[in-house]
């Protein structure tokens, strides 16, 4: 499975340094933090990489258009943005409309990969779900009309869609039922918790239904030959990519590693700096780093062994150097879990030999005084496994 960083606020050399460094496979670029013609720039910077370099166009944010306090940043100057009344989006009248005026602006920016705009799905038995299915089947149809670059549609969809059950797996069949389907799909489950600040370790999106669902959903749609990118996904993106994903997004800070739609809604200013935290695959945990060198000296099995753990015994790392490492760990605990579905039983089963390996290392932490972080961790984990078991019985798999 591939690597990619979902692009936000604060790049700095991030983006450039993880493409250059053979960390990253690729960016999703946000036309929320840069104007058009500096996106333009940031393109033509990435291009001699060679890396896939798509453009979401966040056309889900437009509900916030009319908003009394909106936080959309560049999004308002970029042609495309606008919101049609309801009736017409319900009618379908001007969704071809909507969907040629989304890619022609990424044709124009020079991207090979195209991925088209849609609204965001609250809840899956609902008027937005028919009119989101209504841009997915038309996506493709409009894209063939423009250019022979593959197109991805999006499917942005709250997690309480895909606590709906059988609605929830209604919309897949739905998917699946497309007489001419995007190329693949570019999938975004949503959070509750407004632009979290990574207190909360386990955050609304650690439910087992809603695990099950999000790896049903790369399952489901990998078997029909689509090529599925998860964006905001973080630590489940090894279960993804188990489960068939093509690709997993992720950024720098808590909003690019987690999805929230209220996050186009302006939140009061102030708060401090997040720390420093380091991804431990054995923990299957984001820690601080000043955590990291207390459990580390206890449990020394918590550390990756990969490159990156140098910078962090040496000193304090830079944000670069956080988001490289997170991106590193990322890579090779997805390599580790297996990517496809061919082997799929027999991955599922070693991830949770896996997810009991990390309860067996926090219970150790634990059991040496360290107790603030123990127990929601615990029950991450706990709901992961839960919901690998949920997923084996939708998907059918012994």
């Amino acid at each position: 499975m591939r690597i990619y960083a979902q692009n936000g606020f604060g790049p700095a050399d991030k983006v450039q340094r993880g493409v250059d460094e053979g960390i990253l496979d690729g960016v999703i670029l946000s036309p929320r933090y840069c104007k058009p013609e500096r996106m333009q720039q940031r393109i033509e910077e990435l291009s001699h990489t060679g890396s896939f370099l798509a453009f979401d166009p966040e056309f889900y944010a437009t509900d916030f258009i009319a908003h009394p306090t909106p936080n959309l940043g560049a999004l308002e100057e970029w042609s495309y943005f606008r919101r049609p009344r309801r009736p017409e989006l319900i009618s379908g009248a001007v969704v071809p409309g909507l969907i040629r005026d989304a890619l022609d602006v990424q044709i124009n920016l020079g991207l090979k990969q195209l991925i088209a705009p849609n609204v965001y799905i609250r809840q899956a038995d609902s008027i937005d779900t028919a009119v989101a299915l209504n841009f997915l089947n038309n996506t493709k149809q409009v894209a063939e009309e423009m250019s022979e670059y593959p197109v991805y549609g999006t499917l942005a969809i709250h997690r309480d869609a895909l606590l709906a059950g059988a609605n929830f797996r209604d919309v897949l069949d739905s998917l699946t039922g497309i007489a001419h389907p995007p190329d693949g799909y570019y999938l975004i489950v949503g959070s509750s918790e407004q632009q979290s600040t990574g207190k909360y370790i386990r955050s609304d999106l650690s439910h087992p239904e809603v695990i099950a669902a999000w790896m049903y959903a790369n399952y489901v749609l990998s078997l029909n030959a689509a090529d599925v990118i998860n964006g905001y996904c973080f630590l489940l993106s090894p279960l993804v990519g188990v489960c068939g994903a093509g690709a997993a997004a992720n950024g720098w800070s808590s909003g690019l590693r987690k999805f929230c739609i209220e996050r186009y809604v302006r939140e009061q200013a102030g708060g401090k700096a997040p720390n420093i935290r380091y991804l431990s695959n054995p923990l299957m945990s984001h820690v601080r780093q000043s955590d990291l060198d207390a459990f580390s000296a206890i449990v020394p099995e918590v550390m990756n062994g990969l490159a990156s753990d140098e910078i962090y015994e040496a000193a304090e790392p830079t944000r670069t150097e956080e988001a490289l490492q997170a991106w590193e760990a990322l890579r090779a605990d997805t390599i580790q879990a297996g990517t496809g579905n061919e082997n799929i039983e027999h991955n599922l089963s070693a991830f949770q030999t896996r997810i009991n390996e990390a309860r067996l290392l926090w219970e150790t932490l634990r059991g040496a005084g360290f107790s603030q972080d123990v127990e929601p961790n615990l029950e991450r984990l706990d709901a992961m496994d839960r919901g690998i078991d949920l997923f084996a019985e939708w998907a059918e798999i012994s």
